[in-house]
């Protein structure tokens, strides 16, 4: 009977043991190995995945955890913005996150970076005053009220668009959305009751041959190939657009926002465009049956969409120059002639990137306000994390 006893109380110590280990296993944080932690330039991504989770980062390089604080799922229509990054090491596995902090409300954390893609989402441009136009319905739609900022901008109110009605466009802007460009007119009805943004690919020039119409607007009308000339005009990076030493120098300069309105436009850029160390031909948008804009390219014999965001940097594979703001892209090298100070009281700092073709690789110049010549810095790699 004793014996019995002492059988069965070990029995109950040996279960109690048991389930005190599973409990302190099940509780235990996981725990990682993490590499310096670096800043990267501010970059716009957006949530891919309904899944996943931001986290606080805590503990040291060689014992470093993660405590969950924020659901992706809660932010598929917003931007998150990447700052700084580290990688995580656990059982040979290393994992790439980002430091990310959202245009919805301020919300941030550690993210890894597979549930995130390259892009703006939810974002707009300032509206800007158009020419007024009258416009009738192409295909069933809504229009919209966009409330918010640009840096988080909501749509509310959807209310379809009348086929037999007219609409008149009085304003303009751009609402990025997972990661791609769409173009918004502010319209009114005719009888002035209804108003709101909706994407353009909706509407079409009036018939009305007395309305004076501008540009296209539908999606639908044949593609127009531009040439170089009619493509690249001479600008610079600044607002002095007759900046003779700039023409003087030999240099085609075109601003990337001119270069992306004329493929909105629905034009094609034959010459192509390098992205990310890849060669595209026949530049030009195309608009799925989701109204999505993507910018598609021919590759290996193939028309593909090249993945393109609005931050990633492109160089015209002509040789031309890309301007934009400070920054100028090409295949070239810059040359002593061109000072892209000349005619502006501008002290911004001014970078040439020269792409070299195969590859993932630039030569970064800088432009030395002293000689007025460019100096030739180091070769750098792409980041196409």
């Amino acid at each position: 009977m004793k014996n019995k006893q002492v059988l069965a109380l070990s029995a109950t110590v040996l279960a109690t043991l048991a389930m005190g280990a599973t409990t302190l296993t099940a509780n235990a944080a996981t725990t990682y190995q993490r590499s310096k932690i670096t800043k990267v330039a501010a970059k716009a991504y957006y949530a891919q995945r309904q899944t996943g989770k931001t986290y606080q980062l805590k503990g040291t390089t060689k014992k470093a955890t993660l405590k969950a604080n924020h659901a992706l799922k809660n932010y598929t229509k917003a931007t998150w913005t990447a700052t700084k990054k580290t990688k995580l090491t656990q059982n040979g596995k290393q994992y790439l996150y980002y430091y990310v902090k959202s245009s919805k409300n301020g919300a941030s954390g550690w993210v890894n970076s597979k549930y995130l893609a390259v892009g703006r989402n939810f974002q707009a441009t300032t509206a800007t005053s158009t020419s007024v136009t009258k416009l009738a319905v192409a295909k069933a739609g809504k229009y919209y009220s966009l409330n918010g900022s640009n840096a988080y901008v909501k749509f509310s109110h959807g209310v379809a668009l009348n086929s037999d009605a007219t609409y008149t466009q009085s304003q303009q802007r751009y609402v990025y959305k997972a990661g791609k460009k769409y173009l918004y007119y502010y319209v009114t009805s005719a009888d002035g009751k209804a108003t709101g943004w909706v994407w353009h690919g909706y509407l079409k020039a009036a018939t009305d041959s007395s309305v004076t119409t501008t540009g296209t607007v539908n999606n639908t009308t044949t593609t127009e190939k531009f040439s170089e000339s009619n493509k690249t005009t001479n600008e610079t990076g600044n607002s002095d657009s007759n900046n003779t030493e700039s023409n003087n120098s030999g240099l085609n300069i075109v601003k990337r926002s001119t270069f992306l309105q004329n493929l909105d436009d629905n034009q094609t850029y034959a010459p192509g465009v390098y992205i990310e160390g890849q060669l595209y031909t026949n530049i030009h948008y195309v608009v799925d049956e989701y109204n999505h804009q993507s910018l598609f390219g021919d590759h290996d014999g193939k028309t593909v969409d090249t993945g393109y965001g609005p931050w990633d940097t492109i160089f015209l594979a002509n040789g031309d120059v890309l301007s934009d703001v400070d920054t100028f892209y090409s295949t070239s090298a810059p040359i002593d002639g061109f000072n892209p100070m000349q005619g502006t009281s501008d002290k911004a700092t001014y970078t040439w990137q020269q792409y070299h073709a195969p590859g993932y690789t630039y030569t970064e110049w800088q432009f030395n306000v002293v000689t007025k010549k460019w100096d030739q810095g180091r070769v750098l790699r792409i980041y196409t994390d």
